[in-house]
C-alpha cells in the first residue's frame, strides 16, 4: 500500500509539476503576443504621425522691406508653409536666428500660434511673419530658422530646410545651419511639382 501511495503521490507531483509547466508556457505566449501588439500598434501610430507630419509642408523663408529709421531697416521675415493635413497641429513657432548669433541660444526673432487650421495659412498669405530690425539693408542674413508644431497625439515636429519632404522629430535640439539669404519675396502658392508631392503622399496614405 506504502509503495502504491507513493508512486501515486509521485504521478501527482508530476502532473502538477507539468501543468504548472503548460501555464508558464502559456503565460509566456500571451506575453509575447501583447508585447508584439504594443509595438505593431506603436509602429503604425509613429508612421501615422510622419504621414501627417509630411502634410505640414513646410517652404522656406522670404524676406519684404518695410521701411528705415534710426535704429536700421525694418523688415518682414516670412515663413512660409501650409497645414495640408486633415487635423489641427499646435504650439507652432517659427524662428530665426540671425548671423552672429549662437545656434544654442533661444532665437533673436520669433513668432507663436497655439493653433493652425488644416488648411491654414491661406491664400495669399501663407506664412507667419515676424518684424525684424538689421544695420543691414535686405535681404536678411540668417544662420539658421526653423518651424516646429505639436501634433494631436502630442508628438513634436519641425522643420529647417527649404522644401523639406519630411519633418523631424523635436526633441529641443538647435536647428541646422542655414547658409543662405531670405530672399526678398518668395511665391505664396505652392508650385506645380508642390502640388504634384500633396498628391503623391495623399496616394501614399490611402494605400497603408
Amino acid at each position: 500500500m506504502a509503495q502504491q501511495a507513493s508512486t501515486a503521490d509521485w504521478i501527482a507531483a508530476i502532473g502538477q509539476a507539468a501543468g504548472a509547466l503548460f501555464t508558464a508556457a502559456a503565460v509566456a505566449v500571451a506575453l509575447g503576443i501583447a508585447l508584439a501588439d504594443r509595438r505593431r500598434l506603436r509602429r503604425e501610430e509613429d508612421e501615422r504621425g510622419k504621414r501627417n507630419a509630411r502634410m505640414v509642408l513646410v517652404r522656406g523663408t522670404g524676406s519684404h522691406p518695410v521701411g528705415q529709421d534710426e535704429h536700421g531697416y525694418q523688415s518682414e521675415l516670412r515663413i512660409y508653409f501650409t497645414n495640408h493635413s486633415d487635423r489641427p497641429i499646435f504650439n507652432v513657432y517659427a524662428e530665426a536666428w540671425p548671423v552672429g548669433t549662437s545656434l544654442d541660444e533661444q532665437p533673436r526673432w520669433a513668432v507663436h500660434s497655439e493653433v493652425v487650421l488644416p488648411g491654414q495659412p491661406a491664400e495669399p498669405t501663407e506664412y507667419f511673419a515676424m518684424k525684424v530690425t538689421t544695420k543691414e539693408p535686405p535681404p536678411i542674413s540668417i544662420a539658421a530658422w526653423r518651424l516646429r508644431w505639436t501634433d494631436v497625439d502630442g508628438r513634436q515636429w519641425y522643420g529647417d530646410e527649404p522644401r523639406q519632404v519630411q519633418p523631424l522629430p523635436f526633441s529641443g535640439q538647435p536647428p541646422g545651419r542655414y547658409t543662405g539669404r531670405a530672399a526678398e519675396a518668395t511665391p505664396t502658392k505652392a508650385s506645380r511639382g508642390w502640388q504634384k508631392l500633396i498628391q503623391r503622399i495623399n496616394r501614399s496614405d490611402r494605400s497603408t
